[in-house]
C-alpha cells in the first residue's frame, strides 16, 4: 500500500505522454523530418531546407504558432514556392488539423499539382500515409481525387479558381492560393475569386486563427494581382552579405538604367554582378555561396502591413546567371518573349505598351513590293479570316525567321455566310486553294488558315468548312494575359446533314491579348523607310494596296486600364471596325503554331530549301535584305509546310519531317 503514492506520478506521466498534444514544431523543422520531395533532382529524398533557406521564413509564417494571418509571394518560376505550399498543407494535416483549401487557376494546373506534386508527397511520407485516408477507405472516411480527408471531420480541398461551386460551398480555416494572376477577374459575374475565398474564412475572423497565402508569378504591370498584394505588404527582399566588403545589405536587382548585372552578348556570356557597395565583381560561380548568406529584409515596413516577399532567378539557388543572360539575349525586343523573361525569370510584372501608331504614318511608309506575291524572305505564309454575316474579311501574311512580316493580300469576301459551300465561303475556298507567286519563280499555297468560329453566329459553318481541310483551323479568340498564342484544341459538336455529331470538329483557342501587344510593338518600329540602317526584327511591311481603311482597322484598338469589381485590369478597347486587326492576329497565331519563335537556324534552312530558295542563299543569314536581290531560280511549285493534320498539340507535321 505504501508504494501506491509513489506509483501515481509515474502513471500520471504515462497518461500525460499519451494524451497530451505533441510539442509545437515549426513547419520548416517538421519538413526536415517528414517531407519527401515529389519531383526534381532530389526526387523521393527527405527535404533539406538548409539548401533553400529563402523558404524557411515564409513557410514558418504559415504555422499555427506564428502571429501572421496573411502572406504574399511574388516570385519567378523554379523558385520552390510550390514545394512550400505542399509543406504548409502537410504540416497542418499532422499538427493543426482543420479544413483547408488549395486553389489552382486551371483544370490542367489542378490535375498536375494533385498527381505530380501533392499526391506523390503524401505517398512518400510515412506520417502522411498514416494521417490521410486513402480513396479506398470506408465510404464515410474515404478521400476523393480532389478532397484529402485526414480526420473524420477535416479535409484538404483542391479547388479551381474558375469554379463557383468550389469557392462558395466550403468553410475553411486556411487558404493557399497558387498563381493568382491567372484567376479570372470576375467569375461568372459573381465577383473576384479571391473575395469568394475570403468569404469562406469569416467564421475564423473572431478567433484570429485563419491563414491565407497568395503565390504567383506576376503578369502585366498595373494589372497584376500578386503585384498589388506584394505592394500592400512590407515588401521583403532576399538580402545577402557581399563577399568582398562584408556589406550585409546586398540585394541582386535588375535595372535597365543602372545595370549591375553584366554579361557578354554571346556565349558563354560570363555573367557577373557588380555590387554597388564596393564595385568588386561577383562572378557567376560565387552566386550560390552568396545566396546562402541571405535573410529576408522588409523594405517597406509599416503598421498593418503583412509579410510580402519578392524572389527571382537572380538570387535563386537553382538558376545560373549565364542562363539568365541567355534568356534575356534570346528575348531580344519581342514583347511576348520579354514578358516571359520579366515574369518567369525576374519575377516582375511586365510594363506593356499598347499604343498603335497613327494610320497616316503607316500610309507614308508603304513599299513597292507586289501585292499578292510572297516576298523572298517570307518563309511562312499564313492567313487569318474573320467571318461576318455579310462576308468574310481576310489577310494573308508572310513571315521571316526574325519575325518580320509582309502583308501579301487582304480583302473582304462579300457574300452570304450561312452556307459553308456557297457565298463568301466559296470565295474563301478559292483563296485556300490559290497558288500565290513567290520571289523565286515558284508558287505557294497558304501554309495555315485560321478562321474565327467565335461569337459571330457562324461557328457551325466554320467547323464544316475546316472539316477535311488539313490547313484550315477553326479558332476562337481567348482573352487574358496568360493565354498562349495558340492553345490546346478541344473537340466540339457539329451539325452535319441535319444530325448532331458529337466532337465532330476541332476548335483551337487563340490568346489574342498578348498577340495584339506584340503586333502593336512591331507596328511602331521604324525601319529603312524612316532612315534606319536596316529593318529591325519584327518590322511590319505593307504594299501600296494597303489603303486608309486597312490601316484604320489595324489600329482600331488601344490598351485601356479599368477597375472591375475593385481589381485593376488592362484590356483591349475598340475604337472602330477592327476586322483586319483580328485577321492579322489570327495569322500571327498560325505563324506561332508553325514554330515562328521556336524553330532553329537549321530548321529554317530546311524550310528555305522546301520553299525553293536558291542554294546560294541557304545559309544562316540566307535571306538578308541585300542578299535576295539576285536573279530568281527556275520556277518550281512549292508545297505548303503542313501536309496533314497534327495529332498532338505542339507537333507540327511538315512535308519534310516534324519541327
Amino acid at each position: 500500500m505504501k508504494t501506491i503514492p509513489r506509483a501515481l506520478p509515474i502513471i500520471a506521466g504515462i497518461f500525460a505522454a499519451v494524451f497530451s498534444p505533441p510539442a509545437p514544431i515549426t513547419p520548416s523543422a517538421w519538413a526536415n523530418q517528414h517531407f519527401f520531395l515529389p519531383d526534381g533532382e532530389r526526387k523521393s529524398q527527405l527535404i533539406d531546407l538548409s539548401r533553400t533557406p529563402h523558404l524557411v521564413e515564409p513557410l514558418d509564417a504559415l504555422g499555427p504558432d506564428a502571429p501572421d494571418n496573411e502572406i504574399a509571394v511574388m516570385k519567378s518560376a523554379q523558385s520552390a514556392f510550390t514545394t512550400l505550399l505542399q509543406i504548409a498543407a502537410c504540416h497542418s494535416i499532422d499538427r493543426d488539423p482543420c479544413d483547408m483549401m488549395i486553389v489552382q487557376p486551371t483544370d490542367s494546373a489542378l490535375g498536375d499539382f494533385n498527381s505530380q506534386k501533392l499526391g506523390r508527397a503524401l505517398e512518400l511520407s510515412p506520417i502522411m500515409r498514416k494521417k490521410v485516408f486513402p480513396q479506398t477507405a470506408r465510404a464515410g472516411n474515404a478521400s476523393k481525387t480532389y478532397e484529402k480527408k485526414f480526420s473524420p471531420d477535416c479535409s484538404l480541398f483542391l479547388s479551381l479558381a474558375s469554379s463557383t461551386a468550389d469557392l462558395r460551398s466550403k468553410t475553411i480555416k486556411k487558404a493557399l492560393c497558387d498563381e493568382i494572376d491567372e484567376y479570372p477577374a470576375d467569375l461568372n459575374d459573381q465577383g473576384d475569386p479571391l473575395d469568394m475565398i475570403r468569404a469562406r474564412q469569416i467564421s475564423f475572423l473572431r478567433s484570429g486563427t485563419w491563414k491565407r497565402a497568395y503565390f504567383s508569378t506576376p503578369t502585366i504591370k498595373g494589372a497584376s494581382s500578386i503585384e498589388s498584394k506584394f505592394e500592400a505588404g512590407d515588401q521583403r527582399r532576399w538580402t545577402m552579405v557581399c563577399p568582398h566588403c562584408d556589406d550585409d545589405n546586398l540585394q541582386f536587382e535588375w535595372s535597365e538604367k543602372n545595370r549591375h548585372f553584366e554579361f557578354d552578348p554571346k556565349p558563354p556570356y560570363r555573367a557577373r554582378y557588380i555590387p554597388p557597395c564596393c564595385g568588386v565583381v561577383i562572378e557567376g560561380w560565387q552566386k550560390f555561396a552568396v545566396y546562402a548568406t541571405g535573410r529576408w529584409v522588409a523594405t517597406a515596413p509599416g503598421e498593418g502591413r503583412y509579410k510580402s516577399y519578392h524572389f527571382d532567378a537572380l538570387s535563386s539557388p537553382f538558376v545560373p546567371w549565364d542562363e539568365i543572360a541567355k534568356e534575356y539575349v534570346a528575348a531580344g525586343d519581342n514583347p511576348i518573349k520579354l514578358k516571359a523573361f520579366w515574369n518567369l525569370t525576374l519575377g516582375l510584372p511586365f510594363e506593356l505598351k499598347g499604343e498603335a501608331p497613327e494610320f497616316d504614318r503607316l500610309l507614308a511608309r508603304r513599299e513597292d513590293y507586289k501585292q499578292g506575291h510572297v516576298p523572298a524572305r517570307g518563309l511562312l505564309f499564313v492567313m487569318g479570316a474573320d467571318v461576318q454575316h455579310t462576308g468574310i474579311w481576310v489577310e494573308g501574311v508572310a513571315f521571316a525567321s526574325n519575325g518580320e512580316s509582309w502583308s501579301v493580300v487582304h480583302d473582304f469576301l462579300e457574300g452570304d455566310t450561312t452556307d459553308h459551300k456557297g457565298g463568301a465561303f466559296a470565295k474563301l475556298e478559292k483563296l485556300y486553294d490559290q497558288k500565290f507567286p513567290d520571289a523565286f519563280g515558284g508558287t505557294r499555297l497558304v501554309d495555315c488558315m485560321a478562321i474565327d468560329a467565335g461569337d459571330g453566329g457562324r461557328a457551325n459553318q466554320v467547323y464544316r468548312f475546316c472539316r477535311g481541310r488539313a490547313r484550315a483551323f477553326a479558332i476562337k479568340g481567348v482573352s487574358g494575359w496568360s493565354a498562349p498564342a495558340i492553345g490546346t484544341p478541344i473537340q466540339v459538336d457539329i451539325k452535319l446533314s441535319g444530325k448532331k455529331i458529337k466532337k465532330g470538329a476541332t476548335l483551337w483557342p487563340v490568346g489574342t491579348w498578348a498577340l495584339k501587344a506584340t503586333f502593336y510593338s512591331n507596328l511602331v518600329k521604324d525601319g529603312r523607310r524612316a532612315g534606319a540602317e536596316q529593318d529591325p526584327d519584327g518590322y511590319c511591311h505593307h504594299h501600296a494596296g494597303c489603303d486608309e481603311r486597312y490601316f484604320k482597322q489595324q489600329t482600331a484598338e488601344y490598351l485601356k486600364t479599368t477597375v472591375r469589381r475593385g481589381r485593376t485590369v488592362k484590356e483591349w478597347q475598340e475604337t472602330g471596325p477592327n476586322h483586319l486587326l483580328d485577321c492579322r492576329i489570327y495569322a500571327m497565331a498560325m505563324a506561332e503554331y508553325l514554330g515562328l519563335s521556336r524553330l532553329t537556324a537549321d530548321q529554317w534552312a530546311a524550310i528555305a530549301k522546301e520553299r525553293g530558295v536558291p542554294q546560294v542563299l541557304q545559309q544562316p543569314d540566307l535571306l538578308a535584305p541585300d542578299a535576295v536581290k539576285i536573279a530568281a531560280a527556275e520556277p518550281a511549285p512549292v508545297r505548303p509546310l503542313l501536309t496533314r493534320r497534327p495529332k498532338k498539340r505542339g507537333m507540327t507535321i511538315h512535308s519534310r519531317g516534324v519541327f
